[in-house]
């Protein structure tokens, strides 16, 4: 088949630069699928990056004008970005178009209309009512957007988690939803474990992900732990207010905000040094980085949301009340004082890793794909 993948951000070479769950879903699966079939990415251009370009064995074109990373606001980039990739998508030759986040389902959807073929969304998580909550005012374009989306007659809907699906279902008819979980798969990590206890953290620095809880955690273990160090991997509009808190906490020699780290590698060489794993999160689609700390053999710290207990199947670490900063640190200093539960919850974290492979979760995502095409061909002979 020849498949069209619209994603807002995807990386620019092998060094798999991401920046979100999002981007490496579709990339993950952009690999998986151009093994038997030819895979084109329509995506944003960024500086630097040529506006077509291969990686993987996959077609990747660039769309809309040169912008950077952005995950609220900049409503004129993007939407320059969705009008050139549904003028660039409606003029290929496609079996199959799937749009991977909130921008770019409507355009997978309209270029499916233009090319009369199927059409899917691969859904992450469902956040009608949510929105203006978790983004502030600019989450009102996508709270429209979303709504538009799910008024749309998709021929398939792909979530990501059960907890997903769910939500779905009171905006999409149940029949045309799958759940097939995201691909978390690497090759081993060597990395050397931090002299002191160590904790990190991998997220966006927004509202939601809620890292100044883990900061606020961190102001009541360094008093019994003083040689504690937390990294945090990530960049967002929060950035210089967490990097105040630290300050007003006195923390600067315990809290180190790494930035932006580009290799994918080294994000995980980082969790891999560290002793424990934290994602303070309220909100997930599912919780990719959860899963990789469990294929670090790091135990996690938590919040208990229905996303991070689905993706962990409950193993491989502890879970704590969303918002419960102090909780939060409990949990880890249950962790540094408890030698044999840590080594046990870091056993069982290996195993539960092993059912995030590529090859499996890829062959669900061709099975669903292929199905669908066929259906399709032959409806359209029937007429």
């Amino acid at each position: 088949m020849k498949i069209c993948i619209i994603t807002e951000y995807f990386p620019k070479s092998e060094n798999f630069e991401v920046k979100g769950g999002v981007e490496a879903a579709a990339y993950n699966e952009a690999y998986q699928l151009a093994k038997n079939h030819e895979v084109t990415v329509l995506t944003s251009i960024e500086e630097g990056v040529p506006r077509e370009y291969e990686i993987d064995g996959i077609k990747v074109v660039g769309c809309g004008k040169k912008r950077s990373y952005v995950q609220t606001g900049s409503f004129k980039n993007r939407f320059s970005f969705m009008k050139e990739s549904y003028n660039t998508g409606k003029k290929l030759n496609m079996d199959l178009v799937v749009g991977y986040n909130f921008i770019t389902y409507p355009v997978a959807w309209k270029i499916s209309q233009k090319l009369k073929i199927p059409c899917v969304a691969r859904y992450h998580d469902v956040w009608i009512g949510e929105w203006v909550n978790n983004m502030g005012i600019s989450g009102l374009a996508g709270e429209i957007l979303e709504r538009y989306t799910l008024s749309r007659k998709f021929d398939l809907i792909i979530s990501v988690s059960d907890y997903t699906r769910k939500k779905l279902e009171k905006h999409f008819p149940a029949e045309k939803i799958a759940v097939v979980h995201n691909i978390v798969d690497f090759p081993p990590i060597i990395a050397e474990k931090y002299p002191e206890p160590s904790v990190s953290c991998v997220a966006r620095l927004v509202e939601y992900k809620k890292v100044d809880d883990l900061i606020r955690a961190m102001s009541l273990l360094v008093p019994e732990f003083p040689q504690l160090h937390c990294k945090i991997v990530g960049t967002g509009p929060k950035e210089n207010e967490l990097k105040d808190l630290v300050k007003s906490l006195n923390l600067q020699n315990n809290v180190e905000f790494c930035g932006f780290v580009e290799k994918h590698e080294d994000v995980l060489k980082i969790i891999k040094s560290s002793y424990i794993f934290c994602l303070p999160s309220k909100v997930e689609g599912f919780g990719i980085v959860v899963v990789e700390a469990l294929g670090c053999g790091v135990p996690f710290v938590a919040s208990r949301i229905p996303p991070l207990m689905e993706a962990s199947g409950q193993k491989g670490g502890l879970f704590y009340e969303p918002e419960n900063w102090v909780e939060l640190s409990e949990k880890i200093k249950y962790l540094l004082d408890n030698p044999e539960i840590y080594k046990k919850l870091r056993n069982e974290g290996k195993s539960q890793y092993k059912k995030y492979k590529g090859d499996y979760i890829g062959k669900q995502l061709e099975e669903l794909y292929i199905n669908l095409y066929k259906d399709h061909k032959y409806n359209k002979n029937l007429k």
